[in-house]
């Protein structure tokens, strides 16, 4: 299958697939009430054939699969789809499919009845053209429902310890808010500008904010940080010295959101609901 999104390939199939198969459980966890909601507002969809785009390690496509639907999780990192293979072959669960595939060249015929997204819709270099693609592979009544990431402030779990290490790294260029990661689509009317653009109509935005537990400690709140996000990127290129000094900021920044249940923060989402028309 073609590969549009090489960037892409690469990062997921590298260091950043090996680290959430790594902490997939705990991944899966702090996810849990973003994951529900999405869920939730599938409605019913048993019996209907699902793609499940950007599944990751696969906890969506299980969930989906446990509500009925046929469903094909597809995914670019192989890593984290063997992880979610693994996942089926243990709960014997027959009416899915995991793909390693860039969706942006997946499929040919109008088969689904839903795409859905839980947080892999944002990570296309080309959008427009991945979405009219995607568009292509929705029966004339289909319909797509994608969770994406409201801003950075927003979700602080996501962007304190990246704007705490801020002070001990060089000045970076301004980075393009919608270049692929995890907030290319928090702009609703960039991203309401998008999927017209790629054929969908009826486009709707819900807004869900959750409180999220990071982790039960500090201390783990830290290691997890040291694996996952930008964060760890920029603690992996520092000396020794200035990681040192970085970590004890992380662990300031995060000091304020301890509770008797661990670290935990705020976070947000949008909802994204459209139809083929």
């Amino acid at each position: 299958m073609t590969e549009r999104n090489p960037d892409q390939a690469a990062y997921w199939n590298g260091d950043a697939g090996a680290a959430w198969v790594k902490h997939q459980s705990r991944l899966d966890s702090v996810l849990t009430p973003f994951t529900r909601a999405s869920l939730d507002g599938m409605g019913n969809i048993e019996g209907l054939k699902v793609l499940d785009l950007g599944c990751g390690c696969g906890e969506s496509t299980l969930e989906l699969a446990a509500r009925g639907a046929q469903v094909v999780g597809l995914d670019i990192s192989a890593p984290m789809i063997e992880r979610a293979r693994a996942r089926q072959f243990s709960e014997s669960l027959d009416l899915l499919e995991f793909v390693c595939a860039d969706a942006e060249g997946y499929g040919e015929t109008a088969s689904f009845d839903r795409i859905y997204s839980r947080f892999g819709c944002m990570f296309f270099e080309h959008p427009v053209t991945a979405f009219a693609h995607l568009h292509t592979l929705l029966k004339s009544d289909g319909r797509m429902q994608l969770m994406c990431w409201q801003s950075p402030k927003d979700n602080p779990w996501m962007s304190v310890a990246g704007r705490a290490i801020a002070p001990f790294l060089p000045e970076q260029p301004a980075r393009d808010p919608r270049a692929p990661g995890p907030f290319a689509f928090a702009d609703t009317a960039y991203v309401a500008g998008v999927l017209s653009d790629a054929g969908f109509v009826d486009v709707d935005f819900e807004s869900v904010p959750q409180r999220v537990q990071v982790a039960p400690s500090i201390e783990e709140a830290i290691a997890f940080q040291l694996d996952i996000g930008p964060a760890s990127r920029a603690l992996r290129a520092m000396n020794s010295h200035d990681a040192a000094k970085a970590l004890n900021a992380i662990r300031q920044a995060l000091e304020p959101f301890t509770t008797d249940q661990g670290v935990e923060m705020q976070g947000a989402v949008w909802l994204i609901r459209a139809s083929k028309g």
